[in-house]
């Protein structure tokens, strides 16, 4: 199946630098290019013990991708202050081009790398979007097809620093 990575992060304290670093630059409208990088490289990122947030593996030609992100977009807004970390990485075949219209048109204020195909095979992805969770650098859950609203805050809250006990507790493991 072509899939088409779209991954969005959280990003917390440190990590600002490291998407900054890697050259993501806002556009006037508040967001983001759409940067290419190499699956090795966005795994470093999340893998780092410092990073607690979602990843969106997503498509520009995915009708879900176009109602979840949105809602992704406000609640980083709402909770960016607090530490949420959400990044978006887009499976798309044809390259970064192929989606930037979309995180254009739906202002999306929050990192968005095109990683290709390569992210759907490493994910082992059976849809998009799906939502990747992980809890200081560790992946502990990975949900497939668009959530509401509701969902996507109740696992954002569990990863704010203060949300108490663990969430690999809470979370089922992939």
């Amino acid at each position: 199946m072509n899939f088409k990575p779209l991954i969005l992060y959280p990003v917390i304290g440190s990590l600002l630098l490291a998407f900054g670093a890697t050259g993501c630059s806002e556009h006037s409208s508040g967001t983001h290019m759409v940067r290419p990088i190499e699956l090795k490289a966005m795994l470093s990122i999340v893998a780092k013990e410092d990073f607690s947030g979602l990843v969106v593996a997503m498509a520009s030609w995915c009708p879900s991708c176009r109602k979840e992100l949105p809602l992704l977009a406000e609640l980083y807004r709402r909770h960016q202050e607090e530490g949420v970390a959400i990044v978006a990485v887009s499976v798309d075949a044809e390259g970064p081009k192929a989606v930037q219209s979309l995180i254009d048109a739906l202002e999306i204020p929050f990192p968005v790398y095109w990683v290709g195909p390569a992210a759907a095979d490493h994910y082992r992805l059976i849809g998009i979007p799906t939502l990747i969770i992980y809890d200081h650098g560790r992946m502990v859950e990975k949900i497939p097809g668009s959530q509401p609203l509701e969902a996507l805050e109740a696992k954002i809250k569990t990863l704010l620093p203060d949300a108490g006990p663990s969430v690999e507790r809470s979370m089922k493991q992939p």
